[in-house]
């Protein structure tokens, strides 16, 4: 049989135009931070998720099912089916470069839509060191590929506004902020719903991408708990709204869910429902197998472990798939169903798991790779460089700790080499040759640290050790020492003071309460002073005296509350210095510079208002000189020792600057001082962690390296003059997570101990 050029025109336009209407619509939803134990259908039972359990049971319900442990992580590889080792720019960051699923949908002839958080243009707000390196470098949202978005988080970090109550949306295009009495999961759930009722007009198949922001911290009520009746309420934050957040989470997959069955679309849309990660930390559900602890941000089942369910009647049969499927492999999967393959990418990790859903044959994930490190970013500092290879039963390190995850899930016991069965010996080469054949970049360039250290071995001899005395803390800050000998520190996040005795080895809660208490000194009578407010406590510096009564020293300047108290130092005239940057929360600038005060009959009076960002403070031995570090990190901002006269009136003169460490890392923080006058400044973070030692004038004399971010340091008490405690981030454990502790080492000749605090003089 025959055919005119004419006929088989009209056969092929009919060909094309079935092939077209075959095509899925297609949802794709990510809930933000709700691991596998959240959901009923995973055996869940904390929560009600009566609408996630009822999508599960008419679609296919993926039981391996993996994401990287923090959000960026998971939408950068969602997005662009690469792994972070191709890609990885900074946190909340999506490089401008990349095409996302959206750009290659839209090729593949769909509509496209996108509402939820978007967070990838400009995270690290600026005073984070580095930050001028990384904000405002992202992708911005009306660049990703989509025709109509709505989206929280669409710029600059500190002003993002809220996510759920009187939420800041960018409406294609339009900034809408604090939108008064309306709750931002409302809003996204009714913009998608009036898209695909649209949408649904056109001959065009249709893409909606919904990131979720539920159930992310903050844990605050929804529209459903009681407490949004009285809006003074609404962003209260409690962990025990996570239940509500969790139900509204299947509320709004409920209700897009309803208006495409509405609508008469069931059996033409394609509706997956994803999480970038596990759940928060402070979160412990209940399952059928017991109780679970959230893992964000740790590599373990409890941080990546996720749920992934597809819907699609008529065409998936319902039923459990055991399959390995991580998040590059979206991007394969939605072109192979929208009949595109041939606009896949090359160089991506993604393989499509689109025949799996229709029953057929396919390739099938062998491994799950992950390549893991938020740093440099804002609050990403308590994580660690990471990598494995996994498949089903065995998760390689890169360390070359194996383990079976089937049987240990918390990955508490590393099978031994020696001793492990063959099937562990076959899974240790076949993801130990996953692991050597991935490249692993550094995450983030830094301009080289020109420091070089003259008299090392003198302050530091080779058999100095440094060791880990106290573990466990979110962030450790102020160490101080007591008459007894005990080290005083701050946890500045758990707004708590704890107590280390160095001779029992044991660390108590010294304050329970400590108004996230930062840097800390004791007076000549060996009461406490403190600086207050580094995360949103009344900003001021107080006094403990020796019965335990708190009370405050100052907390304004000439009526204006100070930004938030960080370092203090006490002159030998017992003058009380502190400097006042602005770090921590968010809460009103009354003072339009960031000083350094002296307090003087019961008042602060500025003695510099020329420093950027003052952070940690030392005073001369002889009361003549300041050392005060600037911290600034912001637009090529100061990360400078300065070194500053102070004058008869307690004001201090014009500064000389001793040592700059440069664009791109971490400046000074806190300090001390040895009874040379030698400064011991903690500072940078990675490779460039340490605690730097400086003479009075400046010369870079050795460093103490740590393992990361330290923030401040002290000598000993009498009994231990060589000692130094330095607070910092401690190295990652066999699970990869990081903390802040104390750490002691023992320095050189006693002739460089401390220089003896006010109460010994």
């Amino acid at each position: 049989m025959q055919f005119s050029r004419l006929a088989l025109g009209i056969v092929l336009l009919a060909a094309t135009s079935i092939f077209a209407d075959e095509r899925p619509n297609i949802i794709l939803i990510m809930a933000d931070d709700l691991g596998v134990e959240g959901l009923g259908c995973y055996g869940g039972t904390s929560y009600k998720t009566p609408n996630l359990d009822r999508l599960a049971g008419e679609g296919q319900q993926f039981m391996h099912a993996y994401a990287q442990p923090l959000c960026t992580n998971t939408r950068v590889q969602l997005m662009t089916g690469k792994y972070n080792n191709r890609n990885w720019k900074f946190f909340g960051i999506l490089d401008p470069s990349e095409r996302t699923f959206g750009h290659f949908m839209k090729q593949a002839g769909y509509q496209t839509c996108m509402a939820g958080k978007w967070q990838l243009q400009s995270y690290d707000p600026p005073d984070y060191p580095g930050a001028q390196m990384r904000r405002d470098t992202g992708m911005k949202v009306e660049d990703a590929g989509f025709d109509s978005y709505n989206m929280f988080h669409s710029g600059h970090t500190e002003l993002k506004g809220s996510r759920y109550a009187n939420p800041t949306l960018n409406i294609n295009g339009t900034l809408h902020e604090d939108i008064d009495g309306k709750y931002g999961p409302d809003l996204w759930v009714d913009f998608i719903n009036d898209y695909v009722r649209e949408a649904s007009q056109k001959d065009q198949p249709f893409f909606v991408y919904y990131p979720m922001a539920l159930p992310h911290w903050p844990m605050v009520p929804t529209p459903d708990s009681k407490e949004w009746s009285d809006p003074s309420r609404r962003l209260e934050e409690d962990t025990r709204y996570f239940a509500d957040m969790v139900a509204y989470t299947d509320k709004c997959v409920g209700k897009i869910v309803d208006n495409v069955d509405a609508l008469g679309l069931k059996e033409s849309t394609l509706i997956l429902f994803y999480s970038d990660n596990g759940t928060h930390v402070k979160i412990t559900s209940q399952t059928n197998s017991g109780p679970v602890a959230g893992g964000k941000g740790s590599t373990t089942n409890a941080g990546t472990h996720v749920p992934l369910i597809a819907r699609w009647p008529g065409h998936i049969t319902p039923g459990k798939n055991n399959n390995l499927v991580d998040s590059t492999d979206f991007l394969p999967t939605l072109l192979e169903a929208a009949r595109q393959q041939k606009l896949t990418p090359g160089g991506i990790d993604g393989i499509s798991f689109y025949p799996q859903l229709l029953g057929q044959a396919s390739d099938v994930r062998p491994w799950v790779f992950c390549h893991y490190d938020p740093r440099p970013g804002w609050d990403k500092d308590q994580f660690a460089h990471i990598r494995f290879a996994r498949d089903k039963q065995f998760k390689l390190y890169d360390d070359s700790k194996l383990f079976d995850v089937s049987a240990d899930p918390l990955e508490q016991s590393p099978l031994s080499p020696v001793a492990e069965p063959a099937a562990a010996t076959a899974a240790r080469q076949a993801l130990g040759t996953v692991l050597a054949q991935m490249p692993n970049p550094e995450p983030a360039p830094r301009d080289p640290l020109h420091f070089q250290a003259t008299k090392q071995a003198e302050f530091v001899p080779p058999a100095s050790k440094l060791e880990v005395v106290y573990s466990g803390g979110t962030f450790t800050e102020g160490p101080t020492v007591a008459a007894d000998g005990a080290i005083l520190f701050s946890d500045v996040r758990e707004s708590k003071t704890l107590r280390y005795d160095p001779k029992s080895g044991k660390t108590t809660v010294f304050r329970a309460d400590s108004n996230n208490s930062n840097g800390m000194m004791h007076d000549a009578q060996g009461r406490l002073l403190s600086c207050e407010g580094a995360g949103g406590g009344p900003r001021r510096v107080s006094i403990r005296s020796l019965d335990g009564k708190v009370t405050t020293v100052v907390d304004n300047w000439q009526g204006k509350h100070f930004h938030s108290p960080n370092d203090v130092a006490i002159a030998p005239n017992g003058t009380v210095y502190f400097t006042d940057p602005r770090y921590g929360g968010n809460s009103p600038k009354e003072i339009d510079f960031e000083g350094v005060y002296f307090i003087r009959n019961g008042k602060a009076h500025v003695a510099s208002d020329k420093i950027q960002r003052p952070n940690g403070i030392l005073i001369s031995q002889d009361g003549t000189t300041a050392y005060v570090a600037d911290n600034n990190n912001q637009f090529g901002g100061a990360r400078s020792l300065l070194k500053m006269p102070i004058e008869k009136d307690g004001t201090f003169g014009p500064a000389i600057k001793l040592f700059d460490f440069g664009m791109g890392r971490r400046g000074i923080d806190g300090m001390a001082m040895d009874q040379q006058g030698n400064i011991y400044a903690t500072a940078g973070q990675g490779d460039d962690a340490g605690v730097y030692v400086f003479s009075p004038t400046g010369e870079q004399l050795a460093v103490i390296k740590v393992p990361d971010v330290p923030t401040n340091c002290i000598f000993g008490g009498p009994d231990e003059p060589n000692a130094l405690y330095i607070t910092a981030q401690t190295e990652p454990n066999e699970q990869g997570k990081t903390s802040f502790g104390l750490f002691r080492i023992e320095l050189g000749k006693e002739g460089y101990r401390i220089f003896p605090p006010a109460r010994r003089r």
